[in-house]
């Protein structure tokens, strides 16, 4: 899980990095760089939120499994 989160952090991280560079790129004129720069930008903001929500899945369906497990300890006594 904590593998999940260094690669959230690393998707915003390069996210704002990339927007950065978008706009140096636009205001030096390089337009067509600046545009696949904010591309970029996305894909990795994406990605970011991509694995946050997979995360947060996991999470629920560990919380669920452990309730169902203690749940049934409980029944067999």
């Amino acid at each position: 899980m904590l593998g999940n989160k260094v690669y959230m952090i690393a998707g915003a991280v390069f996210s704002v990095l990339f927007v950065a560079l978008a706009m140096i790129e636009f205001s030096t004129g390089y337009p067509e760089d600046g545009l696949q720069d904010l591309f970029y930008a996305a894909l990795s903001a994406g990605a970011g939120a991509l694995l946050y929500v997979l995360d947060r899945r996991q999470r629920e369906r560990r919380a669920a499994a452990l309730a169902t497990e203690d749940a049934a300890q409980r029944d067999a006594r």
